[in-house]
This record gives structure tokens, C-alpha cells and sequence, in this order.
């Protein structure tokens, strides 16, 4: 991975324009210009140019939603959340990392046996901590717990976990993969907390005439190390990755998770590029990632069942990883065209939902508040369900909607084919 050092070019490409006031979460939130792109470049120059790290600088650097509007946006097509990750990273070099965060991190991101029965005893005492609520399937934590707000909705975790699950298991290889050789990588949110999603995933590809393979070994993709600093633990994880899927020699590989796709397309490179012998491994795993809805639209042509729209309205949330980063935004709705949903777009629908960067755990007070805009705008669009294709913004606007009362169920777009 490059060094902050690295980015100076492009950090002085920065013509302090002010593009990226007009499209940032965080600013828009916040009013203050240390969060904006703009702000944040300007720090991390101030630090390249000699003056010390301090506090304020590390807050104003992990209160980056990593949404990439700013990048969009830019005239100059400044890559400010990559220069963000790397200066996260920077920091964590110098100033370390909490022991408590660096230990969550590398137990769930490489979880050892004992970590894995840990997880499933806290499911199971999942009552001391969390109450159930009437609407919508979840848990509201009765208290703060560390990374976990008081008040905060979050779903209940799998019991088993999605690759602990026979019947997946089975799936580690497939005798006929049907029409084309298929791998499915599962992502930290399917495998804990959404285990629908995966099961849907699977269903659909099925009957489109593709017998997944869901290789036992996968693990994190790294984004949730990386987005801390931690870009070792990420590195480990990515490079475990592509050791587990390149024995398969798959024609595609999907996910069902917006960041997970965006971080194994174009992340993976960003971290792995200066590993030796790692270049070509690297583009050729790259080369074969697609989103699930990416892949049903323009590989499988997906046609769904003919119907009369009778099951009520839907509408979609744009992933920030899927529409910025990873160009894909018709997809998911010509999908939902597919389904048995009217489909009603709702204003500004690809404007971050708050959780991307760590920000949902370090400052959970903003993430909540940037959420908000966004349970206005569904709301307003007058939808019965909120479709997206990321675990991680489903997680998120259940929590927005449930605080401000907005009963509309919040799914997976495969959850609806």
C-alpha cells in the first residue's frame, strides 16, 4: 500500500475549489470545513509539511464516511477516501492502535476456534444486553457496549452462522456448476447477521441455472481493519482470500455486499500492489468479482415471474461501494422492476446512509444524524419496503428508521426476487 508521502501529487492537485462542500455527509452534518475533503486535505498536507499529529487531526480524519462523493465530484478526480485510508494507516504506524479495537479487529476479522464459540456464547446471552422490539427484527442494545450505542438497533446474530450451516457447507465444491463456474464470497454481514441474504443469493442464482460454490476458508475482506488503520490485518485477510478462491479457477465470483465488492475489485489492488508476486494473483481475482446484481442484469439477463405489482411499494437506497465506486446503479432497479413490488424512487437516493468509514462505531451520534436525512426521504417516498444491496446500509437504516418511526421493513434486493 502506498505511503501517505505517496499522495502528495495528488493532494496538491487540490485547487481548494470547494466542489466537494456541496456533496459531503459529514460537512452537511457537521458545518465546519475540517469536514470536507477540502478541510481534511488541508490537514493532511499541514502534516506532511512538518506539524505534529494531534487529536483533532486523527477526529477529523475517521469522521470520513469514505462514501466517495467527493471523489465523483472533483474536477481533478482527487481520490481524497484513499488518501483518507492511507493516512488512518499513517497514523496507527505512529500512534498505535487502541488494544481494545486492534483485539476486536483481528478476532473477528481471523477468527481462531475459540473466538467462534466466544460469539456464539454471546448469542445465546444475547438477552443481558439487548431488549427485542414489536417493529422490524432486531435487538436494541439496553446500554452503550463498546462499538454499540445505547438505544442502537442491530439484528439479532445468526444462529448458525451462514458458513457454519450444513447445507452451505456442503456447497465448498460443486460436480456440475450448471451454465458457468460460480463462487460466492459471503462478507462479514451475510455471515454473522443476515444469513437471508445469502440463502436468497444462492436461490436466485439456482434458478437462473447457476449452482454456486461457497468455498469454506473465506474471511473478512479487510475493509473493516483498513477503515481503522489497521492496514496489516488487512493485507493478511485479503492475501488469505485470494489463497482460498484461486484454487478454484472460477469463471466469477459474486457477493452480495456492496463494500465487500468494491474492496475486493479495486481495494485489494490499492493494499496488495507492492507485495512480491502478488500483481498478477491480485488482477486476476479482481478481474472476476461482480455484484449479485451485477451479475443477474449482465451476465444471466434475469427475468423474474410476471405480476401484478399487488404486494406493495418499494424503493431503493443507492449503496455508496455500488453506485461511486463500482458504477452500478440500473441493476439493482431493473431488478426490482422484476419484482412483485410497484417501484418509486425516492429523493436523493444515492446519498450516504452514515455507517461507511467506522464512523457507525466511532461516533455513532453522527452516523445517526447523517441516517436521518435519509429516513426523511423514505419516508417521503411513501414505501412500504427500503431495498439496497449492502448489508452494512441495511444494518444502518433499519437502526434510522426505527428511531425516527418510520415502519418500512428494510431488505436485500435478491430478498425480493
Amino acid at each position: 500500500m502506498k505511503e501517505l508521502k505517496d499522495y502528495r501529487e495528488e493532494i496538491e492537485r487540490c485547487v481548494r475549489c470547494g466542489t466537494c462542500r456541496s456533496v459531503c455527509p459529514t460537512l452537511d452534518t457537521v458545518r465546519r470545513e475540517s469536514h470536507c475533503a477540502r478541510g481534511r486535505l488541508t490537514m493532511i498536507e499541514a502534516y506532511l509539511n512538518g506539524e505534529e499529529l494531534g487529536e483533532r487531526y486523527l477526529k477529523y480524519i475517521k469522521e470520513c464516511t469514505l462514501c466517495g462523493a467527493c471523489y465523483t465530484s472533483c474536477p481533478n478526480e482527487i481520490n481524497t477516501p484513499e488518501i483518507i485510508l492511507s493516512a488512518r494507516a499513517e497514523y496507527v504506524k505512529k500512534k498505535g492502535m487502541p488494544a481494545f479495537t486492534s483485539f476486536t479487529l483481528k478476532s473477528l476479522l481471523e477468527p481462531a476456534p475459540l473466538t467462534k464459540l466466544a460469539l456464539k456464547v454471546a448469542a445465546k446471552l444475547k438477552s443481558l444486553f439487548f431488549k427485542s422490539t414489536p417493529f422490524e427484527s432486531g435487538l436494541v442494545s439496553r446500554f452503550s457496549l463498546p462499538v454499540v450505542g445505547e438505544g442502537r438497533l442491530v439484528p439479532e446474530p445468526a444462529d448458525p452462522f451462514f458458513l457454519d450451516r450444513a447445507h452451505i457447507r456442503r456447497l465448498a465444491t460443486r460436480e456440475d456448476y450448471g451454465r458457468m463456474k460460480v463462487g460466492f464470497f459471503v462478507g462479514c454481514g451475510v455471515n454473522y447477521l443476515l444469513p437471508s441474504i445469502g440463502e436468497h443469493t444462492i436461490r436466485v442464482l439456482e434458478k437462473a441455472g447457476i449452482n454456486v460454490a461457497v468455498p469454506q476458508g473465506q474471511v473478512c475482506c479487510g475493509i473493516p481493519a483498513l477503515s481503522m488503520g489497521d492496514s496489516e490485518t488487512a493485507k493478511r485477510v485479503m492475501m488469505k482470500n485470494i489463497e482460498v478462491f484461486e484454487q478454484y479457477g472460477f469463471d466469477r465470483i459474486v457477493t452480495s455486499c456492496a463494500t465487500c465488492g468494491h474492496t475486493l475489485k479495486d481495494i485489494f489492488k490499492v493494499v496488495l500492489s507492492d507485495e512480491q508476486g502478488m500483481k498478477e494473483r491480485v488482477e486476476a481475482f479482481t478481474s472476476k468479482i461482480m455484484d449479485i446484481t451485477e451479475f443477474l442484469v449482465d451476465e444471466l439477463d434475469y427475468r423474474g415471474e410476471k405480476t401484478d405489482k399487488r404486494a406493495g411499494v418499494v424503493t431503493y437506497h443507492d449503496p455508496c461501494h455500488l453506485r461511486r465506486f463500482q458504477g452500478i446503479s440500473e441493476q439493482p432497479r431493473k431488478l426490482l422492476e422484476e419484482s412483485p413490488y410497484e417501484f418509486r424512487g425516492m429523493k436523493n437516493p444515492c446519498r450516504c446512509c452514515g455507517l461507511g468509514g467506522g464512523v457507525s462505531f466511532t461516533n455513532y451520534e453522527l452516523s445517526m444524524k447523517i441516517a436521518g436525512r435519509k429516513a426523511e426521504n423514505i419516508k417521503k417516498s411513501g414505501a412500504d419496503v427500503v431495498a439496497t444491496a449492502c448489508p452494512g446500509c441495511i444494518v444502518q437504516l433499519k437502526d434510522a428508521l426505527y428511531h425516527h418511526d418510520v415502519k418500512a421493513r428494510v431488505v436485500h434486493v435478491v430478498e425480493l426476487l
